[in-house]
């Protein structure tokens, strides 16, 4: 018995000492991970914006290493050959160390156990989960933004959680969840699609762009949009599976957007349209390239995918 209860409290403090070598992470920390290893914060991700990047992809090798290199702040790719593999690093370069540009990093915050919950970065991961010569074993370099390792519990850490307004506790209709709802892992067969989400993506640099004298954008800026959208637009009278459907929901999107005063509150945000990076004019051109390039893409996608 004496020897079964010491070797029970050895595995105890076996599991303690891991746990607390998984706690190590502070902020500003890079950690490299597999994507597998990532808590999403969010439910629903726009399906739309991800068909854009994998149609993409295919269609330009180059822009993919482009995303791989530009997302563990390295800047671009530099030299990527016929035979470069993104599951070997060694295969191609980028064009500095990794970290040399931390603000493209996505982040990351510390939970218990050290269990690491994106907090940016959902839809370029789930990308990759999905992209071909990629998926949930590819490993990545994140950036830890707080260390909430030490809660007293799930409930605290998850408090803790929406106090920072590190978690988007709504699902792809926009309806209340709880973070025991919220997907244990990334990807499209894992989490929601929320229509709107992919519409403030395409009106990116038309109807917004990044809020100006701020160092850090809002986490969850793009839902922010989204969810007050859902309030304003409804979305029954346009086919997203049509090209001129789709370009009429981005028109009517944008000019709402943009018909926002600087000071005006987005929904129940808490920000204003300037803080969230709106604009007071409608930018016509990033619109017209956004229908013109990038929905192609979509469209193209989704006819030999689905």
């Amino acid at each position: 018995m004496r020897l079964n209860s010491w070797l029970l409290a050895l595995v105890l403090c076996v599991f303690t000492l891991q746990a607390q070598a998984l706690s190590t992470h502070k902020a500003g920390d890079l950690v490299e991970v597999s994507l597998d290893q990532l808590h999403p914060t969010q439910a629903a991700i726009g399906f739309d914006q991800i068909y854009y990047k994998l149609g993409r992809f295919a269609d330009q090798r180059g822009k993919l290493f482009d995303e791989y290199c530009e997302t563990n702040g390295q800047g671009e790719s530099a030299k990527v050959p016929d035979t470069a593999d993104l599951l070997r690093p060694d295969s191609f370069q980028c064009q500095s160390p990794v970290g040399t540009h931390p603000k493209a990093m996505k982040t990351v915050v510390v939970g218990p156990a050290g269990e690491l919950y994106l907090t940016d970065g959902h839809h370029t991961f789930s990308t990759l989960w999905d992209q071909p010569g990629a998926g949930k074993a590819l490993r990545m370099w994140v950036k830890v933004t707080d260390d909430f390792s030490d809660s007293a519990d799930s409930a605290a850490f998850w408090q803790r959680m929406q106090s920072a307004r590190k978690v988007w506790l709504k699902d792809g209709n926009g309806q209340v969840i709880n973070p025991s709802q919220l997907p244990q892992h990334l990807g499209l067969e894992n989490m929601q699609n929320d229509p709107f989400r992919s519409l403030v993506y395409f009106t990116r640099g038309a109807a917004y762009g990044k809020p100006d004298g701020v160092d850090i954008t809002p986490e969850f800026l793009e839902f922010y949009w989204g969810d007050w959208l859902r309030s304003q637009l409804n979305l029954g009278p346009y086919d997203l599976g049509d090209r001129r459907g789709y370009r009429k929901a981005l028109e009517a999107a944008a000019k709402l957007m943009v018909g926002l005063s600087a000071d005006a509150k987005v929904g129940d945000s808490g920000f204003s349209a300037k803080q969230l990076g709106g604009f007071s004019s409608l930018n016509k051109k990033a619109l017209h390239k956004a229908v013109s390039s990038k929905l192609s893409y979509v469209l193209a996608y989704k006819k030999t995918h689905h």
